[in-house]
């Protein structure tokens, strides 16, 4: 398999109280590029790692149960989006589907069916739906590095402790509240997903933490329901280990904003590194 290029990681900030130090880096849960180099140096002097919540196999294997209908339920995304739309994204999506491969992250089913798009989604709910489609769109554009699971995985190279902020259980209970509206509004705009994913890789690489939040186009888990609330309880739980320092702290690049007005305003000093 060929080696993902390697990039330096720039959603870094120092959060700084007299001589304790510890970072906060913003997170991308896919993305085209690795930044093993940069979490290696950031990672390999911590004290204690944080995570927004658990990455291991059998966590996963809990939200894709979640993510998964009950027997005798329909999923209606599919009648929803219409068959205009339904075109467009298979349009999109079957080459990637055709290979029959697993799905990236979030499910560890194969396509099996004539028809990928529906194999794709049948007996989802339907943010599940949401993340496969996604998902399949992006590891086709060659998005098969995750930030979360590569800081994830040095960590445990380096035997460092870990701390998740919070449980599988909170984590699900946040993708079962995305808003469905938003969920269908997304996937309609399937005609502006490379405009979408390429505005926020570039944005990312640049480390413009502003870019990111002004993208126009409304990814489904932008909503204050998903980051405005659990900016605060990502900062109160990693409080402690601010106060001692000697922590990198792993969150979705979206709630870096939130976490670093909470830490100004308790007397920290944030700066981007």
């Amino acid at each position: 398999m060929k080696r993902t290029k390697e990039r330096e990681l720039k959603m870094v900030w120092e959060v700084m109280k007299g001589d304790r130090r510890s970072y906060l880096i913003g997170t991308a849960h896919f993305f085209p590029y690795s930044f093993r180099t940069s979490l290696l140096k950031l990672i390999g002097t911590a004290r204690a790692i944080l995570f927004e919540g658990p990455l291991d196999e059998d966590s996963m294997n809990k939200v894709v149960r979640a993510g998964s209908l009950g027997e005798g339920e329909e999923s209606v995304l599919l009648k929803d989006l219409g068959d205009r739309i339904l075109s467009e994204i298979k349009g999109v999506l079957i080459p990637s589907c055709r290979k029959r491969r697993r799905l990236f992250l979030f499910t560890l089913r194969e396509i099996k069916v004539e028809d990928p798009l529906l194999g794709a989604v049948s007996g989802m709910k339907p943010w599940m739906a949401f993340f496969t489609l996604w998902t399949h769109f992006l590891k086709q554009k060659g998005w098969l590095n995750s930030v979360d699971l590569e800081a994830y995985h040095i960590a445990g190279e380096l035997g460092k402790p870990i701390t998740h902020l919070e449980d599988i259980k909170e984590q699900i209970e946040v993708l079962e509240a995305i808003f469905y509206e938003k969920i269908v509004d997304f996937l309609k705009r399937v005609r502006h997903w490379d405009e979408y994913a390429e505005t926020y890789a570039r944005t990312y690489l640049e480390g413009d933490l502003e870019g990111l939040r002004s993208n126009t186009i409304g990814f489904p888990s932008r909503h204050h329901s998903v980051i405005d609330r659990r900016d605060e309880i990502f900062y109160e739980r990693m409080k402690d280990d601010l106060e001692e320092g000697g922590a990198v702290a792993c969150v979705g690049a979206p709630h870096i904003h939130g976490i670093r007005d909470l830490a100004l305003k308790d007397g920290y000093r944030v700066r981007r590194t």
